[in-house]
C-alpha cells in the first residue's frame, strides 16, 4: 500500500487507504448484523402451550321422584285408639271415638255421644278412606269387620289437593283447602285437609278437618237458617 509517488499520489493512495479501511469496517459491522439475525432467526420456536380442553360439565342429578301420595295410616285407625270431642250447638255434638276392633285393612270404629252408640266399619287403601258399614245403635260392642256393606261414604279420596271433588251417597264431597290451621282444645294443627259436604238437600253441609296422623281434629255442621254445630277435639291417645 505504500508509495513513493508524488504529494498527491500519496494523497489519493492515502484517501483510498482510508476508504478501503472505512469500507472493512463496514462490511465487518454489516456481518455482525447479520450473523445476529440470521442465529436468530435459526434459533428453534417455543412449541405453543396447549389450551387446555375445558373439563366437561357434570350432568344434572335428576330430581327425586315424587312421593307417592297413600292414604293408608293418614288416619290413624290402630285398634286402642281413641279421640274425645267437645261439642257446641247441640246436646250430642260432643262424644268419644274409639277403634274397637283391626283385621287388615278393616277398621270398626264406635262414636258415643251420651245417648247413642254408632259403630262404623271403615275400610282404607291408597286412593280412599270408605265407610263400609254403619249400625246406628250397637250397644252390643260385637266385631261387625265381617258385615256386608250396607253403605259407601267415601270420606276422604287421592288427590289431596284443593277442588278435588266425589259423589258418595249422592252427597257432594269437596276438599276446599288443604293448609287449613285449626286451633281446638287438644291444642293448634297447621296443615290440615278441609273437606265440605253438601248435602243432597242443598240446605246443610258439614266441614271436617283432617290432620294427617293424628285424625279428624274438628267438624262443622251449618245450616241455610244459620245453625251451627261443631265438635272440637279435646284430647286423643293414640297407640
Amino acid at each position: 500500500m505504500e508509495s513513493t509517488g508524488g504529494t498527491i499520489q500519496n494523497g489519493v493512495i492515502k484517501l483510498k487507504y482510508k476508504y478501503k479501511g472505512s469500507l472493512s469496517l463496514i462490511l465487518i459491522a454489516a456481518f455482525i448484523i447479520c450473523t445476529a439475525v440470521g442465529m436468530a432467526s435459526c434459533a428453534p420456536t417455543p412449541a405453543p402451550t396447549p389450551t387446555p380442553a375445558p373439563e366437561p360439565e357434570p350432568a344434572p342429578e335428576p330430581e327425586p321422584a315424587p312421593e307417592e301420595e297413600s292414604l293408608i295410616g293418614f288416619y290413624p285407625l290402630k285398634e286402642g285408639n281413641m279421640w274425645e270431642y267437645e261439642g257446641e250447638g247441640m246436646e250430642y255434638a260432643s262424644f268419644i271415638q274409639k277403634v274397637i276392633f283391626s283385621s287388615g285393612n278393616r277398621h270398626q270404629v264406635t262414636i258415643d255421644n251420651g245417648g247413642t252408640v254408632i259403630a262404623n266399619v271403615l275400610e282404607e287403601s291408597k286412593d280412599s278412606i270408605v265407610n263400609t258399614y254403619r249400625s246406628g245403635e250397637e250397644f252390643s260392642g260385637g266385631n261387625l269387620l265381617d258385615k256386608p256393606s250396607n253403605v259407601n261414604i267415601i270420606m276422604l279420596q287421592t288427590p289431596l289437593e284443593k277442588g278435588n271433588f266425589w259423589i258418595s251417597e249422592e252427597n257432594h264431597y269437596e276438599i276446599i283447602n288443604t293448609e287449613a290451621d285449626v286451633v281446638v282444645p287438644a291444642g293448634e294443627f297447621k296443615g290440615c285437609i278441609a273437606v265440605k259436604v253438601t248435602f243432597k238437600d242443598q240446605t246443610s253441609n258439614m266441614i271436617y278437618y283432617y290432620k294427617q296422623g293424628i285424625g279428624m281434629v274438628q267438624s262443622e255442621f251449618r245450616t241455610d237458617t244459620g245453625d251451627l254445630v261443631t265438635s272440637k277435639l279435646k284430647r286423643y291417645e293414640l297407640k
